[in-house]
Order: C-alpha cells, then structure tokens, then sequence
C-alpha cells in the first residue's frame, strides 16, 4: 500500500529549517513540501534552487489561504511561534513547532487549546532526547548500577558574542528560552517529568545584546532529584558536559565517552554509625570502596529518526513523541526559573 504523503510547509528559512527540516522533509517519502514562508526574497529563491520548492511566500496567512497544507512546520523565531502555529490549526493544519514552543507557558496553553478546539495535533521538536549521547545517559540510568539517582549536571560551556536575534529579550532570546527548552526537556526526560520547584541565576556577559547568555538554575524533581543546568557562553574553559551521581557511584560524559565508577553495595561491609563526639582512633572514616569501572559507549547517531517519529504522529496516529503534558511542564519549569530570576536580581544590594 503507498505511504500517505502529508502535504508539508516550512516556515522561516534560518538555521534549524535549512540544516535540519528541509533537508528531512525533502528525504522521507511521507512528506511532500509544498511550499515555504519568509519574509526574506533572497532565502526563498535560496529553497527554490537547493530543494526544489516553487511555491514561495512570503506571507504567511496568503500561503495557508493557498496552500491548505496538512502540516505546519513552524522554524520562524519563537516571537511568531504562538499566532502561527493557531493561526495555522484554525486553517486546518496540523502543528510541528521548533523549540521553544513559545514565550511562555501563558502562550503554550493558548496553543494546545487551540489543538484542542480545532480538533488538530500539534507536538514541539526536541531533538536532544535522541543524541547518542542522551542514549548513553538513558542505559546509565536504565542499568540501576549508579543507584537512586540523585544529581544530574549538564554543563554547556564555550566564549560568543552572541548578536544574532537570540541575543535579545525583545525576540524571545536568550539562553534560559534557547538552550534551556533542549536541556531542560532532555533531563527531565531522563529522570522524571515532574517539577517540585526552580531556582535560577541569569547573566548577560558576553552578549552584544540584551538577553542573558550565563544560565544556572537548580530545578528540584517530583521525585527529589536535583537537575543542575549551567549553558555558559562566556567561559574559556569548558567543564565536562554531563555528570551523573547516584547513592552507588558516579557518571562522566567528557571528549565523547561515558566513563561509570560505581559500587556493588553488596560488596560493602557492615557499618554502624558512630553517634559520639569522640572519633575512633581520632580519624575521620576513610575505608577502601570497591570501586568498578566502565566505560559506555554512545549509540549510533540516527538522524532520520526524529520525522518518522513525526511521520508516525501526524499520519499513522501514533503516540506523541513529546506529549503535550511534557512541553507544557517544561514551559512551566522555564517560567519558574525566569520568575526566580527576576526575583533574585531584584533582591541584589548595590555595596
């Protein structure tokens, strides 16, 4: 029987829809890209040349009117994500918006209700659920050889001077929005996708704009697991990218490996603790940890996977691939960290 092929557009041609989603569209026959959206003539005459488009626009209400696409995929900056992706729905088309969904959870709700309303699905690209690197984490996780997991680090580090779009608040930009939607969603994925609470630090350093490029927040699991985010843009040493540590032992990913040190708490002797102020032998504890190493190796990189999973949601009615629960507590959880924020700068003393 042939595949259903879905009747796809593309809006905005920037970074993520020239580097990922055209180039995935164009490649799986389930999808036919009918036409692209941008306000810019140049980019447009670009997609014709590279993929093949002709149907060009570069407004977006004349396409939908037009077009009458099936699916929506939305790669605009996130300022437009909220009008076109229920401007969309109300034309009849289904949604495949990049992250960040939106600006806000206020604006995440007013999405999904219009999903809800106009009888249309609609799901938010997160691709770092699906890196090898992610998947090393998933069989670290999986395997119980660390224990209760009780830390998660993710540390993005690298100098720019950021002054692209992102680099200002007025756009949506800045790092908590950027690079916390992939982070975040990807640990929270990992561990458990229920906040209890969120704290965070932001910083403008090295950004030509003004939206911060230092992000540290600590968000706290439903499950009491502590999730510690650090995306630093203006650090010239880097720290290593993911640290795991669970009652039994520890996780380094750094250079592209995974190393795990870990215990078998079996192989621990019989300890009492010592309730008096007087320590034995006037030494602190030190005993010998059977410690056991292991390296874990990352699963292959499989770039095609994330459209068949689309394929599957938009057309063959499966399952979301992130459910709408999730990219709403994760809006949720970046509303938190930047009312902490606020909170937090507005509480600073000048000495």
């Amino acid at each position: 029987m042939m595949k259903h092929k879905l009747r796809t557009v593309v809006v905005g041609l920037g970074r993520i829809a020239w580097g990922f989603h055209l180039p995935q569209i164009c490649g799986h026959d389930g999808f036919e890209l009918c036409a692209v959206v941008d306000p810019c003539r140049e980019r447009l005459e670009e997609a014709r040349r590279k993929f093949g488009v002709t149907r060009l626009y570069e407004d977006f209400s004349t396409m939908l009117e037009e077009v009458r696409p099936e699916l929506t995929v939305i790669a605009s900056p996130t300022i437009f994500h909220a009008t076109q992706a229920v401007e969309a729905m109300r034309s009849g088309s289904d949604v495949f918006c990049d992250k960040p969904v939106a600006l806000s959870f206020c604006e995440t709700d007013t999405m999904f209700a219009a999903a809800e309303r106009f009888g249309r699905r609609m799901m938010v690209y997160q691709p770092h659920r699906l890196t090898p690197e992610a998947a090393g984490a998933r069989k670290i996780v999986e395997s119980g050889k660390l224990g209760n997991i009780y830390l998660m680090e993710r540390h993005i580090s690298y100098y720019a001077r950021r002054n692209d779009w992102q680099a200002f608040r007025r756009n949506g930009g800045g790092m908590l929005l950027n690079y916390g939607a992939h982070y975040l969603d990807q640990m929270l994925d990992l561990l458990d996708y229920k906040v209890r609470r969120a704290r965070c630090e932001l910083r403008r350093i090295a950004s030509l704009g003004d939206a911060d490029d230092v992000v540290h927040a600590l968000v706290t699991t439903g499950k009491g697991a502590l999730i510690d985010l650090d995306i630093n843009q203006a650090v010239a040493l880097p720290l290593p990218e993911w640290r795991i540590c669970g009652e039994w032992g520890s996780a380094l990913y750094e250079g592209g490996k995974w190393h795990m040190r870990y215990f078998d708490p079996a192989a621990l002797p019989e300890r009492k603790a010592d309730r008096t102020l007087a320590a034995a032998g006037r030494r602190y504890p030190s005993e010998p940890i059977p410690w056991q190493d292991e390296e874990i190796s990352d699963c292959p990189a499989d770039p095609d996977a994330y459209y068949r999973l689309c394929y599957d949601y938009f057309a063959a009615g499966g399952a979301p691939f992130v459910p709408a629960a999730q990219t709403r507590e994760l809006m949720h959880t970046l509303d938190l960290c930047r009312t902490d924020a606020e909170m937090a700068e507005r509480e600073v003393v000048p000495v």
